[in-house]
């Protein structure tokens, strides 16, 4: 029986009582009526004319005291005295639910409040994390959540490490910073924490990867590999099988391609980015825009770096990139003796450089030029009345030259009149048919002690990756005249 039912019947049970001593009035004596709603208590000792009530409630009234015989007895069948004996009965049965109702009450009040806390608790969380639909990226920039939990990281390390004053010197918003990173990292605060314990989930990783494709180009247009434990090898095409003509009921020759491997060998590169000294809690996401931007920009130059020029020398481990495999395969094209300036190159030089690679990427849709930005006020006076369009700069910043899509990197040797000899001009070719491995994902570690003498802190960021060619010829190379 709910709480309800157990108040109604308690109040029918007054509203009866009450109607009988009214309609009873002064016929009867009824003293010390003991007993009105529990046997065991006396709520009365008053004189009250009533009929034969011992029965009405209780049948120990029949044996109380003080009750006197009426002349003329209140009439209740049998049915109605079951009735009412059933429901009292009831009543003192429920009797410990009746006592308890302000307690219950109290306690579901104060379930009430903490749920309404909580609720406004999620709806400020949900907030703050913005839309739950799909996360859309700005080109240039990570997602908010990605930079919230960049920035949550680097707060919980540094309070780990006890150098939040170096963040911020106002312990109220050092507090909401420890705050906003439990908040946004969904963990309690630790007394311990590693690299490991707040992995970089893998979305964000995504968006990192994505971010240093905006910036850089191998990673952008060469094929991703993953490196697992140990080395890669990814096939790799040699002599292509050649069909021919066979004769009437002859014998078919064999034709068998030969096949050799590339190998992937992870190679770890990475950085340190200082930090500023103080921050404030309203720059806690431009704080992880900073971080993740200042990393993926210095990936993507390290990755085009070592994608375009790596000699396999020992500062790039071995490893050789698109420059060196063309001049170690005669994929390349040299500016004539004494032409050691960029600005001696022509567009013929340009078109040369198309024939050394395979027929198979002489298509706008694999092959671009790959030049440094500062070629684009050069490419211009290539223009010619028979030849207007030959160099065309479009509306998004992009550029086309002789119907070949322009990619810009920073890497190669920028378009000047000072002589650079044997230097890397262009490179021109599909970069599909190179392989990019990488291990695992970038990482982000931070330290108090690297720039201890100058009280700034330092985030880490690492990587690892390596290069190889799926097909010698997919790239060719634009060079310099030796002297």
């Amino acid at each position: 029986m709910n709480t309800k039912k157990i108040i109604g019947l308690i109040g029918l049970a007054l509203l009866s009582a009450l109607a009988i001593l009214t309609v009873c009035n002064s016929q009867f004596q009824i003293c010390d009526l003991q007993c009105f709603l529990h046997p065991d208590v006396w709520l009365c000792n008053f004189k009250f004319p009533i009929s034969n009530l011992q029965c009405l409630l209780h049948p120990v009234w029949l044996a109380a005291p003080g009750l006197a015989p009426a002349t003329t007895p209140l009439a209740l069948d049998s049915e109605q005295f079951k009735e009412m004996q059933g429901m009292f009965g009831e009543i003192k049965d429920k009797w410990d639910v009746v006592k308890n109702l302000p307690t219950t009450c109290k306690s579901l009040q104060d379930e009430n409040t903490r749920l309404q806390q909580q609720v406004g608790d999620v709806r400020r969380l949900i907030a703050a994390r913005g839309s739950v639909g799909p996360r859309v990226r700005v080109p240039g920039l990570v997602s908010d959540e990605c930079a919230r939990h960049i920035a949550a990281q680097f707060v919980v390390h540094c309070g780990k490490s006890d150098m939040l004053e170096a963040l911020c010197s106002v312990p109220a918003q050092r507090d909401a910073l420890m705050n906003f990173a439990r908040n946004a990292l969904d963990i309690s605060t630790r007394t311990a924490l590693t690299t490991t314990d707040i992995p970089l989930p893998v979305e964000y990783s995504g968006e990192i990867r994505e971010l240093i494709s905006d910036f850089g180009v191998v990673r952008r247009r060469m094929t991703m590999y993953p490196i697992g434990m140990g080395v890669a090898r990814p096939a790799r095409m040699g002599t292509r099988p050649a069909f021919g003509s066979i004769a009437m009921s002859a014998a078919f020759a064999e034709k068998s391609p030969t096949v050799n491997f590339a190998t992937l060998q992870s190679h770890k590169i990475g950085g340190v980015v200082r930090l500023p000294r103080e921050i404030d809690e309203q720059s806690i996401v431009a704080l992880g825009q900073f971080l993740v931007r200042y990393g993926a920009i210095e990936f993507a130059r390290a990755e085009d770096t070592w994608g375009f020029l790596a000699d396999g020398g020992s500062g790039y481990e071995s490893v050789k990139g698109m420059v060196q495999i063309a001049r170690d395969n005669a994929k390349t094209v040299v500016l004539a003796s004494t032409k050691t300036k960029p600005s001696d190159a022509t567009l013929a030089d340009f078109r040369a450089l198309r024939r050394q690679i395979n027929k198979a990427g002489l298509n706008g849709r694999l092959s671009a030029y790959y030049l440094d930005s500062t070629w684009e006020t050069q490419l211009s006076s290539f223009k010619t009345t028979a030849e207007q369009f030959v160099y065309q700069r479009l509306p998004d910043g992009s550029a086309v030259l002789d119907g070949y899509p322009i990619v810009w990197t920073d890497v190669m040797t920028p378009y000047g009149t000072t002589a650079v000899a044997d230097s890397p001009l262009a490179v021109f070719g599909a970069l599909s048919f190179w392989w990019m491995g990488e291990h695992g994902t970038p990482r982000i570690d931070t330290s108090e002690h690297v720039y201890f003498a100058n009280d700034q802190l330092a985030v880490r960021f690492i990587e690892e990756i390596a290069f190889d060619y799926a097909a010698v010829d997919a790239t060719a190379a634009l060079l310099t005249a030796a002297s």
